[in-house]
């Protein structure tokens, strides 16, 4: 079974410069090569997470079911994105649980609860959530794993963590998970619209667009993994509302304009067909509202079927 372990205050660091343009070929063996070494690091890291003396190791169990790993930065979306394809996936019939033995701190198990909770009404989750790992599960079977991790750990714009190569490193549980046998899906946040917006941050899109490329792709099995490209919180823009994509075509224009060199790795193979698939994704129109005790928190009415209907039906296509 993969152990899955947070990075701690020395994990295995990857030799590409940041400073390397997103254009230039990255060799796809060395950067494997890099992400497998990771994995294979002794698994004794300490999570900044977790109080002294405690130690974070994250665990899945089972390692022949599929995963699907929400891939953004910080406040993409994430969190939302799984809430929504949960409550969807629980109205067709599937039942949804967290994994409360995936990682074992205080703060996991509340994440844990805070989720279960909310999945139940029109709250929002508070966005302090670092990870949820939730099972899907279909007439008393696991068919699927629904992964969220730290936003930080895909990318960060934290100038300090920058200057620290956060961004130059992966992280050993992330590799662990990348290179072990469960079939993945890689569900990868364009992020234009958010509110850490990279639709006016060339530097940051570009970066993280590379990072992807870079540390991600090449351990990726396009054979049996699946790569959604999603350009979450389209009811921002002039391609949809809440109740669905009306100009599919121009929302994938808009994405290729800010992401060229992400578009441009999803044609290949054989017959030079497209690996990935563009997708478009909303949760819902959100409402900032105030409680009893003058705390603010949100409520949204939830968007149509339509968006986690498509992006499951590509979740799963290669299972």
């Amino acid at each position: 079974m993969p152990k899955i372990v947070t990075g701690g205050d020395a994990p295995q660091q990857t030799v590409v410069s940041e400073n390397v343009s997103p254009e230039e070929n990255v060799s796809n063996e060395t950067q494997l090569s890099t992400v497998e070494n990771v994995a294979q690091q002794p698994q004794t890291y300490q999570s900044a997470q977790t109080p002294a003396g405690m130690f974070a190791t994250p665990t899945i169990v089972n390692n022949t079911v599929p995963v699907v790993v929400f891939v953004g930065p910080p406040s993409s979306g994430k969190s939302m994105i799984l809430v929504r394809l949960a409550k969807y996936l629980r109205n067709q019939g599937y039942t949804i649980t967290t994994d409360p033995t995936f990682l074992n701190t205080p703060a996991y198990q509340q994440d844990c609860q805070e989720f279960n909770d909310k999945l139940n009404t029109v709250v929002a989750l508070s966005g302090t959530v670092k990870f949820l790992l939730v099972n899907v599960y279909q007439n008393g079977r696991e068919i699927a794993k629904l992964l969220e991790a730290p936003g930080e750990d895909f990318y960060t714009t934290d100038p300090e963590l920058i200057r620290q190569g956060k961004n130059m490193r992966v992280e050993p549980y992330l590799a662990t998970i990348m290179t072990s046998t469960n079939p993945k899906s890689y569900v990868t946040l364009l992020d234009l619209d958010s509110d850490i917006s990279f639709r006016n941050d060339q530097y940051h899109r570009d970066s993280y667009a590379q990072r992807f490329l870079t540390h991600f792709y090449p351990a990726i099995n396009l054979d049996r993994d699946r790569i959604v490209l999603l350009y979450n919180k389209i009811d921002k823009t002039m391609f949809g509302t809440i109740n669905g994509c009306t100009d599919a075509k121009g929302a994938r224009k808009d994405a290729e304009l800010y992401y060229r060199q992400l578009f441009a790795r999803m044609r290949g193979g054989l017959f030079n067909m497209e690996q990935f698939v563009f997708k478009t994704f909303c949760t819902g129109m959100f409402a900032k509202q105030m409680d009893n005790l003058g705390n603010e928190y949100q409520t949204y009415n939830v968007a149509d079927d339509i968006y986690p209907r498509e992006l499951w039906k590509e979740i799963v296509k290669k299972w």
